[in-house]
C-alpha cells in the first residue's frame, strides 16, 4: 500500500511538473504580452502634432493682430444683456435691435434657445438702438425699457425705450429686455415673417 501511495504521490508530481511552465516559457510570455501591449498603444503622427501647434500658434497671432480702425470689424459694436420671461421657462425668443430714429423695418435680430439665459447681437453699425425680446411668432414681448432700471416694481410705471448706445469696437452689456408688464401697443409689433 505503500509502494502505491508512493508511486500515486510521484505520478501526480510528475503531472504537476508538466502541466506547469518553464522559466523559458514564462519569459516568452511576458515579451509577447509587453509586445502585444506596446502594438495597442496609439502613436500619434508627428505631422498632426506639427499641423496642430502651428493651428494653434496661428489662431494666437490672429487674435493678437489688432484690427485697423477702418475695417467693418472695428466699426461695429455689440449689445448684450439677460434675457428672462414671466414663467417658470424661458421660451425661444427673437431679440430684436431697432435703429433709433429708423423706419420698423430698420432693424437687426438674434434667435435664442428655450432656457437661453443671455443673447448678444454683434455687427451693429455705431448709433442707438432699442431692444425688444419676442416670443417667437410674434404676441408677447418685453423690452428694454425705463421699468428695467427702475426694478419692474408696481411703482415702476413707465414703459418707454430706452436708446442703447453702440460704439465700434464694444460690446454695450447689461441691456435686459425684461419688461414683460408694457401695455400691448407699448413696443414694435413683431417684425420678423
Amino acid at each position: 500500500m505503500k509502494k502505491k501511495i508512493l508511486f500515486m504521490g510521484l505520478v501526480l508530481a510528475l503531472l504537476a511538473t508538466a502541466c506547469m511552465p518553464s522559466q523559458e516559457q514564462i519569459n516568452q510570455m511576458v515579451n509577447s504580452a509587453q509586445q502585444t501591449a506596446l502594438a495597442q498603444v496609439p502613436t500619434q503622427n508627428v505631422d498632426q502634432i506639427v499641423q496642430a501647434t502651428f493651428q494653434a500658434l496661428t489662431a494666437q497671432a490672429v487674435a493678437s493682430t489688432p484690427i485697423p480702425a477702418s475695417s467693418p470689424a472695428a466699426l461695429s459694436g455689440s449689445i448684450a444683456g439677460k434675457l428672462s420671461y414671466p414663467s417658470s421657462f424661458i421660451p425661444s425668443l427673437a431679440v430684436v435691435a431697432y435703429v433709433a430714429g429708423g423706419s420698423p423695418t430698420d432693424y437687426y435680430y438674434v434667435l435664442t434657445a428655450e432656457n437661453q439665459g443671455t443673447y448678444q447681437l454683434d455687427d451693429l453699425p455705431p448709433g442707438n438702438y432699442y431692444v425688444v425680446a419676442y416670443v417667437i411668432g410674434g404676441g408677447f414681448a418685453g423690452g428694454y425699457s425705463q421699468m428695467v432700471p427702475c426694478g419692474l416694481s408696481a411703482e415702476c410705471t413707465d414703459h418707454s425705450l430706452i436708446p442703447v448706445p453702440v460704439t465700434g469696437g464694444e460690446v454695450t452689456t447689461s441691456i435686459d429686455p425684461g419688461d414683460w408688464y408694457a401695455p400691448e401697443d407699448a413696443f414694435p409689433a413683431y417684425p420678423l415673417p
